[in-house]
């Protein structure tokens, strides 16, 4: 089975006529679901012209630019308005065939990583680089949806903490 097969891929963009503020973030914003910060514009003229793409909860956004940077991550909060870069390639589950953050997990595996990269290498780019198709073509071998959710509630339980500590850590004085 394919990824697009139970993921849409890049299913929503904002109109460049959007009068609204909106809350931006770029590719080199998230590593390895780990994200920096948006940045707030008061309008879409006022935003980079990749401000294009819309996720939602549960979406995962994964880099089209040097895979191996790992310039990816699960979308389990976000400001309203938030709008992502079209250097990210978004992927929409079908929360009725797969869970969204096992897809996660998949799409962040070293196994894809790696071999996304090689495909990068291949572009024609001056740096390595996919195409949403790319990502949308990947094989992807499903468990039963209750293995699914067993395996994703665990490790998104441990990621939630090593997050947390990570937050404590880093409120620490030197």
């Amino acid at each position: 089975m394919k990824v697009k097969d139970i993921a849409g891929i890049n299913l929503k963009t904002i109109n460049k006529k959007y009068e609204g503020q909106i809350q931006y973030l770029d590719t080199s914003s998230v590593t390895d679901n780990h994200f920096e910060g948006y940045r707030t514009y008061g309008n879409m003229q006022s935003a980079p012209s990749r401000a294009r793409r819309i996720a939602n909860i549960g979406d995962t956004v994964i880099s089209t630019v040097r895979p191996n940077q790992k310039h990816n991550g699960f979308i389990d909060i976000q400001p309203d308005n938030a709008i992502y870069s079209t250097g990210f390639t978004i992927v929409s589950p079908n929360t009725d065939r797969i869970n969204p953050y096992y897809l996660y997990l998949f799409l962040s595996s070293e196994k894809v990583t790696e071999f996304l990269q090689q495909i990068g290498e291949t572009s024609t780019s001056a740096y390595p680089s996919v195409k949403p198709s790319d990502i949308g073509n990947l094989d992807i071998a499903l468990p039963s949806r209750d293995v699914q959710d067993k395996i994703s509630k665990e490790i998104y339980l441990l990621d939630s903490k090593i997050k947390l500590n990570n937050k404590i850590n880093d409120n620490f004085v030197a």
